[in-house]
C-alpha cells in the first residue's frame, strides 16, 4: 500500500495537476482576500477554502513524509530518510506552506505577528517547484550563485 501511495503522490499526473491547480487557486484567493470588500463579503468562503486546502496539503505532506523512506536517492534507514525529506528544500517548503494555519491554534500570537504568518501562505507557490522544470532550473541557478548574490545584496544594501 505504501508503494502505491508513493507512486500516486509522486508520479500520478492527475494528482500533480490537482495539487498544481490548488496551489494556484490558493495564491489567487490570497490576492482576492487582500481586498477589504471581498474579504468581508466572502469571509466564510475564504475561511473554508483555506481550511480544506490546508487539510489537503497536510495530508499530502504527511504522506510524503511517510513514504519518503521509499525514495532511492536518500541513504540510510527509514528514520534517516524521513529526516532527510523533512529537512530537504521541498520538505521545508511543504511544511512552511501549512504551518501558518496551525501555529495560531497552538500558540496565542499578537495580531501583527499573525498577519506576517499569513504572508507565509505565499510559500505555497514554491510548492509548484516540485512540478515545474523551469522553477527547478531557477532554483538550481540561485543555489549555484548564492555567494555572488549575497555579496551583491550586501554591497547594494542601504547604509
Amino acid at each position: 500500500m505504501k508503494k502505491r501511495i508513493y507512486e500516486f503522490i509522486n508520479k500520478n499526473s492527475r494528482f500533480v495537476k490537482f495539487i498544481y491547480g490548488l496551489i494556484i487557486l490558493n495564491v489567487i484567493t490570497l490576492i482576492l482576500e487582500s481586498y477589504r470588500e471581498l474579504k468581508v463579503s466572502f469571509s466564510d468562503f475564504f475561511y473554508y477554502f483555506e481550511l480544506i486546502s490546508v487539510i489537503i496539503f497536510s495530508i499530502e505532506y504527511l504522506l510524503r513524509l511517510w513514504t519518503s523512506d521509499l525514495e532511492k536517492s536518500y541513504k540510510g534507514n527509514s528514520f534517516k530518510k524521513r529526516l532527510k525529506f523533512g529537512f530537504s528544500t521541498l520538505g521545508l517548503i511543504d511544511l512552511l506552506a501549512i504551518l501558518p494555519f496551525y501555529l495560531p491554534l497552538i500558540f496565542p500570537f499578537d495580531l501583527r505577528i499573525l498577519r506576517i504568518l499569513r504572508l507565509f501562505r505565499l510559500l505555497r507557490i514554491f510548492k509548484l517547484g516540485r512540478y515545474s522544470k523551469s522553477l527547478n532550473t531557477i532554483t538550481s541557478v540561485l543555489k549555484s550563485t548564492k555567494s555572488e548574490l549575497a555579496i551583491t545584496g550586501f554591497y547594494f544594501s542601504p547604509q
